[in-house]
């Protein structure tokens, strides 16, 4: 989990401008899950990305903000490790701009 969390966070950092804000939420969603959300400011993504975002396709890749390079795989190992812990992950487009990614983990 600690790798997952450590890309998403870098992603957000990533692909967002200094002054912008990233947020991190845990949520008691109901009495079988919790849910981690974390949302940025950023440039979000197209969306013709967003149907593929989470397989391994190298081709989806984006410069950052300041032209750090991707290689789109951490996505994809971020989906792996949470279906090994029996969970969900998915995104939402941030209102003020942005993405939003929800994980969604049991809590048995």
């Amino acid at each position: 989990m600690r790798r997952v969390l450590d890309n998403l966070l870098s992603n957000a950092i990533k692909f967002s401008s200094p002054a912008s804000e990233i947020s991190i939420q845990l949520l008691d969603s109901d009495e079988n899950t919790i849910q981690i959300r974390i949302a940025d400011n950023g440039i979000g993504i197209p969306e013709e990305f967003k149907a593929k975002l989470f397989d391994l396709n190298p081709q989806i890749r984006r410069e950052g903000t300041f032209g750090e390079e991707s290689f789109g795989l951490g996505l994809y190992i971020c989906k792996q490790i949470i279906d090994q812990h029996i969970g969900k992950i998915w995104i939402e487009n941030n209102i003020n701009q942005g993405t939003i990614f929800i994980i969604e983990l049991p809590k048995k």
